[in-house]
């Protein structure tokens, strides 16, 4: 015997299925328009409704601006999830409704959910990163959300990539790449090529784990090799510098431009006083540059190219660089729509792969990397067809090899120079706006 429930026709007689703990955990203390809006679209998502943002803001009587700060406020509540689509440089979304009882009791995240998902949590404890932990891992979820926020624009497939390299094929610990990236962010060199770079570099040198990289920034970065030659030999031994020691120290290094050789002669003036100490060492620096100051002409003094200096000439260069990449995008796409499309599907796909879940095992991984492969040759045809390189969508660095930063994991770059020759002449055009108040 078979039992069924009479069909209702009319869509506004349909019921819309609200969890109790979106009424209890986060709906008392949202505003009220942005609990109008989640209302609104949960009712949409459940019948499978379309609805432009102009509509749903007409329709609230609200502006589409708050609808859309709704939607950002609900995605940091964790009660949503946004799916970029890209499209002409510009983002459009569809938000995905998550079950809260999941999240807020950690069900389904061993096992299968109440609508058949699978979530794969991976080996938590011990943080190896196998190919299993890129599907449905909520530390690589978090991972591109930092990384995002750190590179200032949505993740490229080429970023995409590399994580998935990194991970499955390298077995990087997530925390690793995490740590790579703010590493990246203090030397101001929050570039998604470089962050993989110095990622590759560590894990060539076997490190793979966060502390593993710590200590290995402590024992070897430029900068705290630099303090433990000051401190050993004003001190004549090397001893840990304290936080104003080390101002004191950037300031000579940064802001004044000293050179290291300049601050050593310094440090040596003192062993004919009964204490050394910082302060001498600094009358010092500041006695013989007043008196090179009082021998320069002033062409000489605005040709020189402290390293502020050449910081902000690479910065302009990295702007333009990528400036430039976004405009032959936007051009390529307005002449060729089909590669805009592709391009779009083809981070939604790697999107996919990576932070959506497994929803099949094995076979839906293959399925999504036969995909990737699929739109990534329909890509590159694409651009032969036109005559253009794979990488035209890319950003052109004056040099290939460090990005425009000066820097590599082995030290300055060879390029070096070249670039400061050319921030000279930068500062000297006047390009670069008043150079005493950047």
């Amino acid at each position: 015997m078979k039992y069924v429930i009479e069909p209702t026709n009319d869509f506004f007689l349909k019921d819309t299925y609200v969890e109790n703990l979106f009424v209890s955990e986060y709906m008392i203390s949202a505003p009220s328009d942005y609990v109008k809006v989640y209302l609104f679209g949960a009712m949409c998502s459940q019948h499978n409704m379309d609805l432009e943002t102009r509509v749903m803001a007409s329709t609230l009587g609200i502006t589409q601006d708050k609808v859309l700060k709704a939607w950002e406020y609900w995605e940091a509540m964790g009660v949503i999830k946004r799916i970029y689509i890209g499209e002409n440089g510009e983002p459009d979304f569809s938000v995905q409704f998550l079950k809260l009882k999941n999240r807020f009791y950690s069900i389904g995240l061993d096992n299968p959910s109440e609508d058949g998902d699978t979530a794969v949590a991976g080996d938590e404890e011990n943080g190896n990163a196998g190919e299993t932990n890129v599907f449905g891992n909520e530390k690589i979820k978090t991972l591109i959300k930092n990384l995002e926020k750190i590179i200032g624009t949505q993740m490229t497939t080429f970023g995409f990539e590399a994580i998935i390299n990194l991970v499955n094929e390298r077995h990087a610990q997530v925390d690793l790449i995490d740590y790579a990236a703010q590493y990246s962010a203090n030397r101001q060199k929050g570039d998604m090529r470089y962050i993989v770079k110095v990622v590759e570099n560590w894990l060539d040198k076997g490190i793979r784990d966060k502390e593993s990289a710590i200590r290995y920034v402590r024992e070897h970065d430029e900068r705290h090799f630099v303090y433990s030659v000051i401190m050993k030999t004003l001190f004549g031994y090397d001893r840990p510098a304290n936080l104003g020691e080390k101002e004191m120290m950037n300031r000579w290094l940064d802001k004044e431009g000293f050179s290291l050789e300049r601050i050593l002669e310094a440090c040596k003036k003192t062993t004919g006083i009964r204490e050394p100490n910082f302060n001498y060492v600094n009358k010092v620096l500041e006695g013989r540059k007043n008196e090179e100051t009082k021998q320069k002409t002033a062409e000489h003094k605005a040709a020189e190219v402290t390293p502020h200096d050449l910081e902000n000439y690479l910065r302009f260069l990295r702007e333009e660089a990528q400036t430039a990449a976004k405009q032959r995008a936007a051009d390529l796409y307005g002449r060729h729509p089909e590669i805009r499309d592709v391009e779009r599907h083809l981070q939604e796909a790697y999107r996919e792969r990576i932070i959506k879940g497994s929803r099949g095992g094995a076979a839906t991984k293959a399925e999504y990397d036969k995909r990737i492969q699929e739109l990534k040759g329909k890509k590159e045809t694409l651009l032969r067809e036109l005559n253009l390189e794979t990488d035209y969508l890319e950003p052109k660095y004056k040099c290939e090899i460090c990005s425009d930063t000066c820097i590599t994991e082995d030290g300055v770059c060879v390029c070096q120079p070249l670039r400061i020759a050319e921030a000279r002449d930068w500062i000297l055009g006047g390009c670069h706006g008043e150079k005493n108040t950047i």
